[in-house]
């Protein structure tokens, strides 16, 4: 009988080791390297510096995500950073003083992407629903096939995020989080000739340009 234990002991120990190293060899190889997390880190953090929103810190624990992939960085601003740029306070990412930022992997970070992190994608649609009518307004009319408001270097985000501000004083943003679904945005009584105003502007800023849809998820 003790001998009879001493093997289910001996099988149990075998295949709890067996598991622990199954374990830490599927984590590992869903995690980015120590090398590609701190390069991302960096590359953040010169992003939002850049952007005058400088971060306190950067970081992430690099483990890709098992269902659709991607890793999350974290970027921690300090009260007075995110008490200063409405971009950063109404975040939908932001949680408390950190913004996430997700990537399906470290060397998709760019410009681009920190905006489709940072910005409420309701109120970034709305926008670009206003930018393609007023471009068929002025006869211009846009190609269904490609996007506006295509905002991939630091001179184009910078300009964009100071009119985004202006937008979120002019509108009223229902949070649909709790279903699931992108924010409702409705412009706020009176503040419609101010809408129209903002497009336009943006336009004579040059940020109306169109993007194929195809290169922007690629992006």
């Amino acid at each position: 009988m003790k001998q009879f234990l001493k093997v289910i002991l001996i099988i149990s120990g075998c295949f709890c080791l067996f598991v622990t190293l199954a374990f830490l060899l599927v984590a590992n190889l869903f995690k980015a390297s120590s090398s590609d997390i701190r390069e991302g880190n960096e590359t953040l953090k010169q992003i939002f510096i850049s952007l005058d929103l400088p971060p306190e810190k950067v970081e992430s624990n690099g483990h890709y995500q098992y269902e659709g992939g991607g890793l999350d960085f974290y970027v921690t601003f300090s009260d007075e950073v995110i008490n200063s740029h409405p971009v950063l306070k109404e975040s939908p990412n932001l949680i408390k003083n950190r913004l996430k930022v997700y990537v399906l992997q470290t060397g998709d970070i760019s410009y681009y992407k920190v905006g489709d992190n940072l910005f409420n994608h309701g109120l970034l649609q709305f926008l670009k629903k206003e930018s393609r009518n007023y471009l068929q307004e002025i006869g211009k009319k846009p190609n269904p096939d490609y996007s506006v408001l295509y905002w991939k270097d630091q001179e184009s985000l910078k300009k964009g995020i100071a009119f985004y501000e202006k937008a979120l004083t002019l509108v009223d943003i229902q949070d649909n989080s709790a279903i699931n679904h992108i924010d409702t945005v409705t412009i706020k009584p009176g503040k419609e000739a101010e809408i129209k105003q903002l497009i336009q502007d943006m336009d004579a800023a040059g940020l109306l340009k169109q993007r194929s849809d195809r290169k922007s998820a690629d992006e």
